[in-house]
């Protein structure tokens, strides 16, 4: 029998106690709730996938209402990793993906689903100087562009420059990713995880 997929709390904490704990309203938080999810109380261990793409569906149709669905979910990407590089184990693994820079970050992708959940595979094959396609075998969410985002925004913390992120061959659970960026020639600014404008949560996605 194949064991539950599941989705670690550190992966819930990033997204709904870091990145969007400012904007959560009554509202989507009483949805939450309903949905096993009680941000006021500690979070449990695990959480089943179904639940955690529930969440995911939830802070779509609150926060991003009007929003078309795929834009939405490329955000809650991008705000996932600052969310997740915020936490204290997020911050430690921040200065490494800085000093690897973007090759050597996609090439351990694998690591980072692993720490995610239970049920994620990654194969990273390099297409070119800058350009890589990655399969993911679960996605873990109902849009192929919520890991384009995650994908997206990693790239661009690790250094790359004009970072496209492209699903293809979405089944409903796996999906390839062609993912392209330039070098940095310069010296990399210090990246602002603090807060991401409205402007770049309404970013479509590449």
């Amino acid at each position: 029998m194949a064991a539950e997929k599941l989705v670690y709390a550190a992966t819930v904490e990033a997204l709904f106690q870091k990145a969007l704990e400012n904007r959560l309203t009554p509202a989507c938080r009483l949805r939450l709730r309903e949905a096993g999810l009680d941000l006021d109380q500690k979070l449990s261990p695990t959480y089943t996938l179904e639940q955690w793409k529930q969440y995911l569906r939830i802070a779509a149709d609150h926060i991003y209402a009007g929003m078309p669905t795929e834009a939405a979910y490329y955000s809650l990407g991008e705000r996932f990793v600052d969310g997740y590089f915020s936490t204290l184990f997020g911050r430690a693994v921040l200065g490494m993906v800085r000093l690897a820079g973007p090759r050597r970050t996609l090439a351990q992708a694998k690591l980072g689903f692993r720490t995610s959940t239970n049920c994620s595979e990654v194969r990273v094959v390099e297409r070119g100087s800058n350009s890589v396609e990655v399969w993911v075998n679960d996605i873990l969410a109902d849009q192929p562009t919520f890991a384009a985002g995650v994908f997206a925004r990693t790239m661009e913390l690790a250094g790359g420059q004009r970072v496209a992120v492209v699903p293809e061959g979405f089944d409903g659970q796996s999906a390839n990713y062609h993912v392209r960026w330039s070098e940095q020639a310069d010296a990399v600014a210090e990246p602002q995880l603090a807060s991401r404008g409205d402007a770049s949560a309404t970013r479509p996605p590449a």
